[in-house]
Formats: structure tokens, C-alpha cells, sequence
């Protein structure tokens, strides 16, 4: 990791006086660039200063689990337990100093995709995230055996139970107008690639929905996730 000049150092600093009362900063090399951002949760943030300022990033190789409320549940585990885990994992995120690089590609979201490898092991290896590609190719080697340690070792959301596959999102037919089939996505938790559970479900606020493998997501329209008009389950 490069080191950073007084100067830098001082500036940042002071970023982070100035901003303490609203959103804590994280230091983030962003290509060799020293940028304060906004971790929102453990696999996600939003540039605060620099050339990239108010982009939003997602970043590549793994996932933390949903962090806006109590929705993932598998083995033994309470929703509420891994709601605490998803919240570790951005608290994690924002105690680092991270290295983060990218060809400034988006995802369907508009978000810049990028790549910081040593928050992923580091999340990986504390049980606070999980390996994923979007493909059915699998994570990095690196990533993989960071994920063997934690669940060999019942790490963070390994620790009651370890699913064939993670379900890491819901879509309810009705989202997209038109369609006859949406899909949910899986995550093998053994070597980290995505699969498409496709249907032509309708489900409703709050409905808890679990794959046949063991690993279960309460559904919540993205609209109703945040704010005034938050799904009374999340509150």
C-alpha cells in the first residue's frame, strides 16, 4: 500500500473533522488516488471528494449480506443475528485503509464497479462477507481459501450453519411490468459462483422466501426499504 505525505495525510485529517458530524470517511485508494468515501455498508460506497465525488461504487469478487434490516436467515441463525453481521461488515469497511482499482465500468445500477482486494480478504476472512462473481465462474483462489479459513474455523456468518448456496436477492414478478420470469440469485458458498433461481413468483411485503437448500431472504421491494415508507418488518 503506498504511503501516504504529510500533506495527504493532513488534508484527509481535516476531512474528517469537517465531516464528522454527518457521514464517517474512510480512507480509499481509489487507482493510487488517497479519496475519502462513505462506506453504506460492507460491500458498497459513495465518493465524497475528489474527481469522483457523489459517484457510488460497488465493489467486485465478494458480498456482504443485506444491511438495511432483519432479512437473511439460514441454519440456526435468527434473521436479527446476521442483520448484526451485515451491519459488522460495514463498520469493518469503514475502520480500514483500502486499495481499490477500477476500469470505470458500471453495473446495472449505475454504479462504478471496483476492485479492492484487500477489503474483500479482509471481510472474507472475518466471516463478514462471502465470495461471488455474477457468473458461473468462480471467485478469485485468494478469495476461496480466505472463505475456507473463516468456514473451516465457523467465522461470522459461518457460525450456525453453512448453506450449499447463499440467497443474496429477491425479485417479485410485478417489479418489472412485461415479464413473464424474474429470478433470484444464488451464491455457492463453496466456490463462490452465481446461479439464476428463476420463476414467475408474486411475493408479498415481508414474505420470507428460502431456497431448497437451506438459506432464506425476507422479500421488501427496494422502494420500501429506506425512509418514511419503510416495510413494517424492517422496522
Amino acid at each position: 500500500m503506498r504511503r501516504m505525505t504529510p500533506v495527504i495525510f493532513s488534508l484527509f485529517l481535516l476531512f474528517l473533522s469537517a465531516s464528522a458530524q454527518a457521514e464517517p470517511a474512510t480512507l480509499v485508494y481509489l487507482n493510487g488516488k488517497a479519496t475519502p468515501v462513505f462506506f453504506n455498508d460492507g460491500d458498497s460506497f459513495r465518493v465524497l471528494a475528489g474527481p469522483l465525488a457523489g459517484s457510488k461504487a460497488r465493489l467486485q469478487g465478494f458480498n456482504s449480506l443485506e444491511s438495511y434490516g432483519a432479512v437473511h436467515s439460514w441454519g440456526t441463525w435468527h434473521a436479527r443475528e446476521l442483520y448484526v453481521n451485515a451491519k459488522l461488515a460495514t463498520l469493518n469497511a469503514r475502520k480500514g485503509v483500502w486499495n481499490c482499482t477500477s476500469d470505470m465500468k458500471r453495473d446495472t445500477y449505475g454504479r462504478i464497479l471496483w476492485d479492492c482486494p484487500d477489503l474483500a480478504v479482509d471481510q472474507i476472512k472475518k466471516g463478514l462477507a462471502h465470495a461471488m462473481t455474477v457468473t458461473s465462474d468462480p471467485a478469485s483462489p485468494v478469495l476461496l481459501s480466505a472463505q475456507k479459513e473463516a468456514i473451516d474455523n465457523r467465522r461470522g456468518m459461518w457460525a450456525h450453519g453453512v448453506p450449499e448456496y447463499v440467497l443474496t436477492s429477491l425479485h417479485s414478478i410485478e417489479e418489472r411490468p412485461g415479464q413473464s420470469q424474474t429470478y433470484n440469485r444464488l451464491v455457492s458458498s463453496q466456490d463462490g459462483h452465481s446461479k439464476k433461481w428463476k420463476h414467475s413468483n408474486r411475493y408479498s411485503e415481508c414474505q420470507k422466501v428460502c431456497h431448497e437448500t437451506g438459506a432464506c431472504v425476507v422479500y421488501v421491494d427496494y422502494r420500501r426499504r429506506f425512509g418514511t415508507a419503510k416495510a413494517k418488518c424492517l422496522k
